[in-house]
């Protein structure tokens, strides 16, 4: 499942990373939330302490989020910048965690490949530059980058309200 939702604005926010905090991504992913050991809720990174466009685009996606929530108010999970080099992939895998079942992963193009393409489940897509993507992380997914040039998305992990739309079974 592959689905958009909408639009966010991340000129700003790309600009910056790639003029200033790409040099600190490890092994391809750059960390704006996450989760300490022990802690069931995501915490934010001390990166967004620095990185306050990054701060206020997490925040503008929290408030604008409630419309694909049925109104209710976006808790955020993990948050991360994630580059694809050319050829390169993620492994396929599931999320089939307590974790990975209570989230919705958001997936938004910041930096585009023609050859970078998103798979979830039995969907697959070439995400266009700011649209919002959401997927269901229990599916199987990866991303793969079959282009000449790197690719780069925001990956937002938001939790998934209970009974949502009167499901509250991922994967349906």
């Amino acid at each position: 499942m592959i689905q958009s939702l909408g639009f966010l604005e991340t000129s700003q926010f790309t600009a910056l990373f790639v003029v200033k905090y790409r040099e600190r991504m490890v092994d391809g992913i750059l960390p704006l939330r996450a989760i300490k050991e022990g802690d069931e809720d995501a915490a934010d990174c001390t990166i967004l302490k620095e990185w306050r466009g990054a701060r206020a685009l997490l925040t503008r996606f929290r408030n604008t989020a409630s419309v694909f929530l049925a109104g209710k108010t976006a808790v955020l999970g993990r948050a991360f910048v994630e580059t694809l080099p050319p050829g390169a992939h993620t492994p396929w895998s599931m999320d089939e965690t307590d974790y990975g079942r209570s989230h919705f992963r958001i997936r938004v193009c910041l930096i585009p490949s023609p050859g970078g393409w998103s798979y979830s489940g039995g969907a697959s897509a070439l995400l266009a530059v700011g649209a919002v993507n959401v997927l269901d992380p229990v599916l199987l997914a990866s991303e793969v980058n079959f282009g000449d040039h790197p690719r780069s998305h925001l990956v937002i992990d938001v939790r998934r309200p209970e009974n949502l739309l009167g499901n509250d079974k991922p994967g349906a």
